[in-house]
């Protein structure tokens, strides 16, 4: 198969999937992704399926979706900067629109938010905890929802 980032990390020893329109579970019981350039190879084995918990022809009703950004289109024009996040790494955000406005993030949340001397449209934001979580930034009329990740 071909050797994608999201198969590599799906692909893991133990791993447990299903071949489309088939009711036979399989286990990887080995992986190798170094041998053939952009090629994945997988060693699996027939394995028991969990009917409670595989349907649909997944195992464990696993899905890999990419995140859903939650903010529409005219506010990611409005503020620039990324909508997904990381905890304790700091991020710069700009203000695009034509309107003067203050930064402003609820004080409740664990966020380090520091205003640029130089220029005032841009925000450098930084997640204090090492957990999930989400908050907005806004500035004038405008906010962006940030989606802080997992660390893992």
């Amino acid at each position: 198969m071909p050797g994608t980032e999201d198969n590599i990390n799906y692909f893991k020893r133990y791993s447990k999937f299903y071949i489309k329109d088939s009711d036979v579970c399989w286990r990887v019981e080995a992986t190798d992704w170094i041998s053939t350039p952009n090629v994945l190879e997988i060693n699996a084995v027939e394995y028991y399926a969990n009917e409670s918990e595989d349907s649909d022809g997944i195992a464990g009703n696993l899905i890999i979706n990419k995140p859903v950004n939650p903010n529409p289109l005219i506010d990611n024009v409005a503020i620039d900067g990324p909508t997904f996040i990381k905890p304790k790494i700091q991020y710069t955000y700009e203000a695009t629109c034509n309107n003067l406005g203050e930064w402003k993030i609820n004080t409740r949340y664990p966020v380090r938010m520091v205003v640029d001397e130089e220029n005032p449209r841009k925000v450098h934001i930084e997640w204090l905890r090492a957990m999930s979580g989400q908050f907005n930034l806004d500035y004038a009329d405008y906010s962006k929802t940030i989606v802080v990740e997992s660390l893992f």
